[in-house]
């Protein structure tokens, strides 16, 4: 049985690794990474700055179902209650 050296092993020897480089392909899978984090701050941040407006909105009746139980119309605009409904936190 021959027994060899590791230095002898002609695939022994790595190639060197080459200076790291931020390519654009790199850029775009870093974005892809951290855009659904981002996003998902953004609804959280968002529905939590507009969510007493929604909530004051649907607790106070119009003048039009003022005499009505349980009839109240929100009057917070459509996309602030689609955001805080959208946001499962809030």
């Amino acid at each position: 049985m021959v027994m060899f050296d590791r230095e002898e092993w002609p695939e022994a020897e790595e190639p060197a690794a080459g200076p790291f480089r931020v390519t654009p392909g790199f850029v775009a899978f870093v974005g892809a990474l951290v855009s659904p984090a981002l996003l998902a701050l953004g609804v959280y941040v968002g529905a939590s700055l507009v969510a007493d407006d929604v909530y004051a909105a649907e607790k106070v009746p119009t003048p039009a179902t003022f005499g009505q139980p349980g009839a109240s119309q929100p009057e917070a605009a459509a996309w602030k209650r689609a955001l805080v409904g959208v946001c499962p936190l809030h």
